[in-house]
C-alpha cells in the first residue's frame, strides 16, 4: 500500500513538472503593479482618471492660467464658474442618505442647527494646480530621495514639491500637508472674527508673511518662516506673532517670539505657544497646532492612513469673496450663509490622530480630511477627552491661478458645544495676496519688527 501510494505522488510530481502551465496555474497571482506617480497618479500622487460615474472629472492639469475675463492683476479674481448651478442640496434630512460622503462634523452641524445649515453641491472642478518644477521636483521625492527619520517626526532628502506622494503612512501625509506648495513666499491681509448671536462680526485685521526656503529649493533646517502682526482694530494692533517650521523638530526645535498688542517691546520667546495652548488672536477657539488645520510638531499623536475616500468638500469658494458682500450677509449666526458656499464631490486622504500613552493634548484623538490634488487639509475633527466631537473645522479654499497655487479662502472652525464659530480668511474688500514680495529670513525676526527711525 506504502509503495503504491508513493508511486502515485511521483507520478503526479513528474506530470506537473513536464507541463509547467500547470504548476504556474496553482500559484498565487502576482499582485497588481502600483500606479506611478506621474503617470495613472499625478505628480502630487492624485488619481489622474475620473471615478466610476465620472462625477469626479479626470484631472487635466488644474487652472494654470488666470481666465482673462475674471481676472486682473491686483485684483481678487471673480468667480470663473458663474452658470454653473447645483448639482443638489444636503439638508438635515438627508443625512442618512447620503452619510457615507460627510464627515462625523457636518453631521454634527446639521443635528445642531437643523434648520438652517445645508450643504450646497456643485460640478467638481478640479483646479488645484502647480508650476511644472514643483511637479518634477515632487515625481523625485516619490522616488525615494525623501525618507522620514526619528520614527517620522523628521524629514530628510525632500525638495521643493511634495515629499511623499505615495503616502504609506499617516505620518507621510501628514508632512504632505505641511510641506505643500503654497508659492515660495506670500504677504496676505486677512481677518479673524467670532460672529455674534446675529451674525454682526468686527473682524480683527492682520497682515500675514509667509516665506518658504523649502519651496524655493534651498538647504537648511528651518523649512518655512511665518510672521503675523495686528493691524487693527487697536485691541489688535501691534500684536505679532513669529513662527518657525522646521525639518528634523529634534535637532533644531521650532522657535515661536510672541508680543502682544500694544507693548513697544520686542516679541519674546514663547515656548509655550504649542500643541493645544490657545491662539490669543482666536478667543479661544483655535489652538496653536490648529492653524493652517495643523500646523504643530507630529511627536504627541500616532497617525493612522485610513485610504482615500470620495466625499463632499468645501471647493472653489470665489462666491465668499465677492465684494459687494457685507459682513452680516456672508456670516450669519450660528455658520456661514450656505447660499454663499460651494461644495464639491472629491477624493480625500483620510488620517486618524490618536494621543500617545503617557502624553497630554486637549483634543486626545483628531481626523485629518486632506486634498488628494494639493494635500491641503479641507476639513478636521477634534475630540475631547470625553470622545465626542468638540470642534470642527473646513477650509474654503480657491486658486490662485497666476502662481498657480491653490490656498484657503476662508478657514472655519465650529466650537460645537458653545455653538460659536471662528473665521479666519480673506476679505473681498482687502488687496488679494501678494506673491512676488521679495522676502529674506532676516525679515522674521524680532528685530525687524521694531519700526526703522528716519
Amino acid at each position: 500500500m506504502f509503495l503504491a501510494s508513493t508511486a502515485r505522488a511521483l507520478a503526479l510530481t513528474l506530470a506537473v513538472s513536464a507541463f509547467p502551465a500547470l504548476a504556474a496555474d496553482t500559484a498565487p497571482p502576482a499582485p497588481p503593479p502600483e500606479p506611478m506617480v506621474g503617470g495613472e497618479l499625478t505628480a502630487f500622487g492624485a488619481v489622474r482618471a475620473a471615478n466610476r460615474n465620472g462625477t469626479i472629472p479626470a484631472w487635466t492639469g488644474g487652472m494654470s492660467q488666470p481666465p482673462p475675463d475674471v481676472y486682473t492683476p491686483g485684483q481678487h479674481m471673480r468667480d470663473p464658474f458663474p452658470d454653473d448651478t447645483r448639482w443638489f442640496t444636503v439638508r438635515a434630512g438627508d443625512v442618512e442618505r447620503y452619510k457615507s460622503r460627510l464627515t462625523a462634523g457636518q453631521i454634527a452641524l446639521f443635528t445642531k442647527f437643523p434648520a438652517s445649515f445645508e450643504i450646497p453641491m456643485f460640478p467638481t472642478r478640479r483646479t488645484a494646480a502647480a508650476p511644472q518644477r514643483v511637479a518634477e521636483a515632487s515625481i523625485e521625492n516619490a522616488a525615494g530621495r525623501a525618507r522620514l527619520l526619528e520614527n517620522g517626526l523628521a524629514i530628510t532628502g525632500a525638495r521643493i514639491g511634495i515629499p511623499f506622494p505615495a503616502p504609506k503612512t499617516g505620518e507621510e501625509a501628514m508632512w504632505n500637508h505641511l510641506l505643500r506648495w503654497q508659492g515660495e513666499s506670500v504677504t496676505r491681509t486677512y481677518g479673524i472674527a467670532i460672529p455674534d448671536e446675529r451674525g454682526h462680526s468686527a473682524p480683527s485685521v492682520y497682515r500675514e508673511d509667509r516665506l518658504s526656503l523649502y519651496a524655493q529649493g534651498q538647504d537648511g533646517p528651518v523649512a518655512v518662516h511665518r510672521r503675523r502682526v495686528g493691524l487693527r482694530p487697536a485691541e489688535a494692533a501691534g500684536a505679532a506673532l513669529l513662527t518657525q517650521q522646521t525639518l528634523n523638530p529634534l535637532q533644531r526645535p521650532p522657535v515661536t517670539w510672541y508680543k502682544p498688542p500694544g507693548e513697544k517691546t520686542l516679541p519674546v520667546r514663547a515656548a509655550d505657544f504649542a500643541y493645544d495652548t490657545p491662539d490669543p488672536a482666536a478667543g479661544g477657539l483655535r489652538t496653536a497646532d490648529m492653524q493652517d488645520m495643523f500646523s504643530g510638531l507630529l511627536d504627541r499623536f500616532s497617525f493612522e492612513l485610513l485610504g482615500r475616500r470620495e466625499m463632499y468638500v468645501p471647493y472653489n469658494a470665489w462666491r465668499l469673496l465677492a465684494p459687494d458682500l457685507t459682513p452680516e450677509e456672508v456670516f450669519w449666526s450660528a455658520h456661514p450663509n450656505p447660499t454663499l458656499t460651494r461644495y464639491e464631490l472629491h477624493r480625500v486622504w483620510v488620517v486618524e490622530a490618536t494621543l500617545k500613552r503617557g502624553l497630554r493634548h486637549a483634543f486626545p484623538r483628531r481626523v485629518y480630511y486632506l486634498d488628494e490634488d494639493s494635500w491641503q487639509i479641507l476639513m478636521a475633527e477634534h475630540y475631547g477627552p470625553d470622545g465626542e466631537l468638540a470642534r470642527y473645522a473646513e477650509v474654503h479654499p480657491i486658486v490662485h491661478p497666476q502662481v498657480p497655487v491653490l490656498l484657503p479662502a476662508r478657514e472655519v472652525t465650529y466650537d460645537l458645544t458653545s455653538g460659536r464659530y471662528l473665521v479666519v480668511g480673506l476679505d473681498g474688500a482687502e488687496k488679494p495676496p501678494v506673491f512676488d514680495k521679495p522676502l529674506r529670513p532676516e525679515d522674521f525676526t524680532p528685530e525687524a519688527l521694531v519700526p526703522k527711525r528716519r
